[in-house]
């Protein structure tokens, strides 16, 4: 699924995923009218004849729409290894889409909106025209925000986010004292949201159960809309919206947001006119500070903002901590590396606070880049061609051509990482070390082909695109040029600080015999499973 506010901010490219399953998508009060409805809806959505006409010069991957909607990511991959680095076509849920080789990207990544657009194409695949899911003129504000004052200064925030994950773990984690079961995907839902409304909305609504459920839940509505929607033809939907209960629904939450925060920011406000008052340092007071006179006091645009920054932030940050949690207890043998590099850098507890801290955890840095690889977008660079576009190898992109990449493909492409399918979580640390090498030149170690990468961190290295954040035409999870994640930094350090702390606390493992959870595959959107359970285990000596 594509951002929900990507075409708020042109820097965020995160992938919303839903934590719900297929037949969640027929729920509600009336359970037999919305069967019925469905199935005809869905008999004449699975038949009907594709109408796009881009005329784009490449061939077509065959397969049904019923393979793209519940096994997209081996239909990416399958796809991929019979065209590689060739401009092809696939039939997705949405319409024809023509996928981009990683070989190529670099041509387009650089393009203006108003010939390649990003915005464009995440409107239309959110169906923003009736979920409104968009921050409109808010877009450059809310790009600026998360990259200057939340990027810029997340050393300031850690001691609030320790204090946080301290708190959560102390109140809904189990003791452990034994080895103990435990549903971890759930879980890390509610941290991550804690984490992230720690800094979104300060501690006092932050630890609320109503904010709790409206900033977890507004994804989840977002996506179930638009999965309705998507069943009704374009010319159907004017009408069917009125049938969409989630849209509904979408509209209270705005409505809860804007009532929540309105006597927080009306305080702040009168607060504001006393002499040496100290600003709370969140982002409902950088909002606050940054919207123009004749906005400060609208407080519906501040609450959508904060709950697009959620839908955006909750659950792909939880669901990559999921997988991290999931793959250390399949690999146990890192466990102890890693927990070795977290000894020696977070050494007391001002290490925590430190601004370079979370930046040394090279190691778990690279094991969490290895999770993200082979359990991270199933796409991405999500593009609609605005003007015509003419590839070096000839191929021709007419306007109204929708582009994705197969990042499920390239991510097991034994050019780019040798032994594609082996989860290595060393294997970005040892690229890294590779590159620092004096000798590395003359090394015999096999490195994969360099792509092209962009950097947006705050301090470039010359082995900056082996990192977690990194960006480049073969990694991008969290998007490309001017659209990628301003955000990824703080997710980073969320799901740095996380792992750390279990790994200093906690042994980790799966019952025997039990392997790697399935992940849940549904329309793009890849995500842990929720019912999984993970034994952990509290160490007697941190």
């Amino acid at each position: 699924m594509p951002s929900i506010i990507e075409d708020a901010t042109p820097r965020t490219n995160f992938t919303v995923v839903g934590d719900v399953l297929p037949s969640q998508i027929l729920a509600g009060s009336r359970l037999s009218y919305y069967i019925a409805i469905s199935v005809v809806l869905f008999c004449i959505w699975l038949f009907q004849s594709d109408k796009q006409k881009c005329s784009v010069s490449a061939p077509f991957y065959k397969a049904s729409r019923l393979k793209w909607m519940f096994s997209a990511d081996t239909l990416i991959r399958d796809s991929y290894s019979k065209f590689r680095d060739t401009v092809y076509q696939i039939k997705s849920t949405e319409g024809v889409r023509t996928i981009i080789p990683s070989s190529l990207v670099g041509e387009l990544k650089g393009l203006p909106e108003d010939t390649l657009s990003a915005r464009t194409a995440v409107k239309e695949a959110m169906l923003s025209e009736y979920t409104n899911l968009c921050a409109g003129s808010h877009s450059d504000t809310l790009s600026l925000l998360l990259k200057c004052k939340m990027t810029g200064q997340l050393a300031r925030m850690a001691p609030q986010l320790k204090e946080e994950l301290e708190y959560i773990l102390a109140t809904e984690f189990p003791e452990c004292q034994e080895w103990t079961p435990f549903k971890i995907q759930p879980f890390m839902v509610r941290t991550i949201a804690r984490l992230s409304g720690r800094v979104f909305v300060g501690p006092l609504l932050n630890r609320t159960e109503e904010w709790m459920d409206v900033s977890i839940n507004f994804a989840i509505t977002a996506f179930i809309a638009v999965i309705k929607l998507q069943f009704f033809p374009p010319w159907m939907r004017p009408v069917a919206q009125y049938l969409v209960s989630e849209l509904r629904t979408i509209q209270r939450d705005l409505e809860k947001a804007q009532n929540m925060l309105t006597p927080i920011i009306e305080e702040r406000i009168r607060d504001a006119e006393t002499p040496g008052y100290d600003k709370p340092d969140d982002f409902v007071q950088w909002l606050q500070d940054a919207l123009p006179e004749d906005q400060k006091t609208d407080f519906y645009i501040q609450g959508k903002m904060q709950l697009l920054l959620s839908a955006a932030s909750i659950h792909t940050t939880s669901n990559l901590t999921t997988d991290c949690i999931y793959d250390l207890a399949v690999h146990q043998d890192m466990q102890e590396i890693l927990r070795e590099e977290v000894r020696e850098v977070l050494c007391d507890d001002e290490a925590w606070e430190r601004k370079d801290s979370m930046g040394k955890l090279k190691k778990l840095d690279s094991f969490i880049k290895e999770s993200q690889r082979l359990s991270g977008n199933v796409t991405s660079f999500i593009r609609k061609v605005m003007r015509p576009i003419d590839l070096s190898d000839g191929t021709h992109l007419p306007a109204g051509t929708n582009l994705l990449a197969p990042m499920a493909g390239v991510a097991v492409d034994p050019r780019y990482y040798p032994d594609p399918e082996v989860f290595d979580g060393l294997r970005f640390w040892k690229l890294r070390q590779h590159q620092r090498s004096p000798s590395s030149s003359s090394s015999s170690f096999s490195s994969p082909p360099a792509a092209p990468t962009t950097l947006d961190e705050p301090t470039l290295n010359a082995n900056g695109r082996w990192q977690f954040t990194s960006i480049g035409d073969t990694a991008m999870n969290f998007g490309l040029g001017k659209h990628a994640c301003p955000g990824r930094f703080f997710a980073g350090c969320e799901i740095k600080m996380v792992l750390a702390y279990l790994l200093l606390h906690y042994d980790i493992k799966l019952r025997e015999g039990e392997g790697r959870p399935t992940p849940n595959m549904f329309m793009m959107t890849k995500s842990p499973s929720m019912t999984a359970e993970v034994l952990f285990r509290r160490r007697s000596a941190v």
